[in-house]
């Protein structure tokens, strides 16, 4: 485009010059000869036809200037066109960072808060195996509370003489407080939430099931919902 308009300028430029050159040249031969017999030469031809060149110069300079506004204009479109999609992408990007930092957040969370509880159930029930007689079973639920009364019930006995024995020992070495027992029932509550998250029924069935047995997960999760509704619980809305 500046190549054509360049040359288009300078073919202008050029016929210009020779209009010039041809006004000069008539002064010369009207001076010299009279109007008469310049009027009889070519020249006032050539001069015609020059002149009629520029005006076609001047037109393709004049096409070729508002074809480069057109460019022009086209280009400044793109690139706004351009700009908008890099900022829209780069919101679309920060919006994604700020997802992943929370998810990232929460799941951090939650394998604090499964470890912190895990620690604690591991404390109670390794606990209960070194203070028991060995051959006891150990049952799940409140194993630590269930193990304190028995060692208050059982103090006079031989088993209870012992277990106690081993209890204060490790009291002793720990230097074990009613604030720890606090701490450690708090720490015990760190598992309840992400080890039993609120339930959504609405959420995809995980890849591992086959399509028969997502029909099977789907019948259930009804029930569930239903059983819920018999006993007066809250429910989801399930999609049907």
């Amino acid at each position: 485009m500046a190549a054509l308009l360049s040359c288009a300028t300078e073919i202008r430029n050029g016929i210009q010059t020779h209009i010039k050159k041809t006004e000069n040249i008539e002064k010369i031969i009207e001076r010299k000869h009279g109007r008469t017999e310049m009027q009889e030469t070519s020249i006032p031809s050539l001069k015609y036809d020059l002149r009629r060149s520029k005006r076609k110069a001047d037109e393709m300079i004049t096409e070729v200037k508002r074809m480069k506004t057109e460019e022009t204009d086209r280009i400044t479109r793109l690139e706004q066109h351009v700009e908008q999609t890099k900022e829209g992408f780069k919101t679309e990007m920060a919006v994604m960072r700020n997802q992943l930092t929370d998810t990232q957040n929460e799941l951090m969370e939650m394998k604090t808060a499964l470890h912190t509880g895990q620690t604690a159930y591991n404390f109670e029930k390794d606990l209960a195996t070194y203070i028991y007689p060995p051959g006891t079973s150990i049952t799940f639920g409140r194993i630590f509370s269930t193990m304190m009364k028995w060692l208050q019930d059982n103090k006079d006995t031989p088993e209870g003489r012992e277990g106690n024995k081993k209890w204060n020992a490790l009291k002793r070495k720990f230097k074990w407080s009613n604030k720890h027992e606090q701490v450690f029932f708090k720490m015990l509550k760190c598992r309840r939430k992400p080890a039993h998250p609120k339930v959504d029924y609405k959420l995809p069935i995980p890849d591992n099931f086959s399509k028969d047995e997502e029909r099977y997960v789907e019948d259930i999760r009804k029930m569930t919902i239903r059983v819920n509704e018999l006993v007066g619980l809250p429910n989801p809305n399930l999609n049907s």
